[in-house]
């Protein structure tokens, strides 16, 4: 487990903080949705250069699909995707003669873990001054068990990013001026248990975020589904303003999605042989206002304010 304190300074009432998280995103593997990836990419981009906004990533585990010849269980050349046999554009000008691209393909087919990473990287390179950490999920673990390849570390430090090991909690730390100061904690693991029912996956994050009562916001991803909790409110007791009063804080729970399709045209995929139900191509991203101001009773109050946007990423 891995704590990570990060603190972000703001200037006014008005600063908002975007956290996006990107789980299971399997790079690499054929119904890897990457146009969705990089139209998300391009929109974080954007919104982090908005006045008083503040974006940041975390990734969930799964970041390349990490699975190759040596795993004779699951391996299955028609689930790479098409960029491992179609050379890019950039491959094609290189390339002198007929043979040239066929070496191009047997170069990337012969690490296909080392093309995962590189590819994974590559899309994610414009937007790495905003990523906070990252998991890994079970195909990085099994490839570093059972391979002796540690993908994960290798993305990591090619993208700067802390290693959150397989489950973190991320402290956020909100300063504005020399005195206010405000926290909200997300904690986030890979999964949190299988399931594939309508009922799983709230019953999983309802457990999760009995467990990790310290939490804001709890994240969990493996399982390939898509589930925002209701906000769940926690009664207190509160002696501000000089008077003993009841207040409510509220926690959030969620499974982010795949970036995966779950049926495609054509060969069939580890998805559509093992009865998975289409998921929906949804994501969601956590906003805060750490100063936010309302009153309660009578009473002014500021506190952070957090809600769990959910939209489609097709």
């Amino acid at each position: 487990m891995f704590i990570l304190d990060k603190e972000i300074k703001c200037t006014s009432r008005k600063d908002r903080i975007e956290v996006f998280p990107f789980f299971d995103t399997h790079v690499g593997k054929r119904n890897c949705a990457e146009h969705a990836i990089k139209k998300q990419i391009a929109e974080i981009l954007r919104r982090s250069k908005m006045p008083h906004r503040h974006a940041l990533i975390l990734f969930g585990g799964d970041q390349v699909n990490a699975i190759n010849t040596a795993d004779l269980r699951r391996f299955d050349f028609s689930e790479l995707a098409d960029w491992f046999v179609v050379p890019s554009e950039v491959e094609l000008a290189k390339a002198l003669s007929e043979r040239d691209v066929a070496s191009i393909i047997k170069a990337k087919l012969s690490n296909i873990c080392e093309q995962e990473v590189s590819r994974f990287v590559s899309l994610f390179t414009p937007v790495k001054h905003l990523i906070v950490g990252a998991l890994y999920g079970n195909h990085e673990k099994s490839m570093r068990t059972k391979q002796n390849v540690d993908v994960h570390s290798a993305i990591c430090d090619r993208l700067n990013m802390t290693n959150l090991t397989d489950e973190a909690i991320v402290r956020l730390r909100f300063r504005r001026g020399k005195h206010s100061r405000k926290i909200v904690s997300i904690y986030l693991r890979h999964g949190y248990g299988a399931g594939r029912t309508a009922g799983a996956e709230p019953n999983k994050l309802s457990r999760m975020m009995a467990e990790w009562e310290c939490a804001d916001v709890c994240l969990s991803g493996h399982s390939h589904s898509y589930q925002v909790m209701p906000p769940k409110p926690v009664p207190y007791v509160s002696e501000a303003g000089g008077e003993l009063s009841l207040r409510y804080r509220y926690r959030f729970g969620a499974n982010p999605g795949s970036w995966l399709y779950s049926h495609l045209m054509g060969d069939g995929n580890y998805e559509s042989a093992n009865c998975y139900p289409a998921t929906p191509m949804m994501t969601c991203k956590i906003v805060i206002w750490p100063f936010w101001h309302t009153t309660v009773n009578g009473v002014d109050v500021e506190r952070p304010k957090i809600e769990i946007r959910e939209y489609t990423i097709l």
